[in-house]
């Protein structure tokens, strides 16, 4: 008997797509929200957090392509999305198989992921991520989380809950419960 064949992962490249895509619609939303609003992230305002995420995206960008760093971001949404979408033309115009490019993708995926549900946590849209986005994820994650010294990157992980949404598994991973 053939053992069934597990679906390929998805390239790093194809999940940042997905991740700057649900960055992208977390946006709208912030523009219209309080900049002063709380955020899982317990030292950040709106503000703060839609500016950190400008400036992962450009470096997300910066590395991928090999660009040095640029100028500190400007502030607001528009900015933000602006950088995104560069981002994603970037994207689509990688080579795709570089050690570099596949593990620049991969934790640029995840920051713009979890920071995407961040933003909707704070603008209320508490919903999850798109399901494939945090299935991929998941399964990438032992290679980006385990070992690592998280001092300073985000909390300690949590117990997963079980069962739950990948998104759920997921943030605990990063120490984040769901509202």
């Amino acid at each position: 008997m053939i053992p069934p064949r597990l679906p390929r992962p998805p390239h790093p490249l194809d999940l940042l797509a997905q991740a700057s895509e649900a960055a992208l619609d977390s946006l709208h939303r912030a523009a219209l929200a309080d900049p002063d609003a709380p955020t899982p992230c317990t030292r950040w305002n709106l503000a703060t957090l839609v500016r950190h995420i400008t400036d992962s995206t450009a470096s997300t960008r910066e590395i991928l392509t090999g660009m040095p760093p640029g100028r500190p971001p400007e502030p607001g949404c528009g900015p933000a999305r602006d950088e995104l979408r560069r981002l994603r033309t970037a994207v689509a115009a990688m080579p795709r198989e570089t050690a570099r490019v596949r593990w620049g993708a991969l934790l640029g995926s995840y920051e713009l992921a979890l920071h995407a549900w961040d933003v909707n946590q704070s603008t209320g849209c508490p919903g999850p991520l798109p399901p494939t986005l945090a299935e991929a994820l998941l399964a990438f994650a032992p290679m980006v989380v385990e070992g690592v010294d998280r001092t300073g990157l985000f909390a300690p992980p949590l117990p997963p809950p079980r069962p739950g949404h990948p998104t759920d598994r997921l943030l605990a991973l990063f120490g984040r419960r769901p509202r």
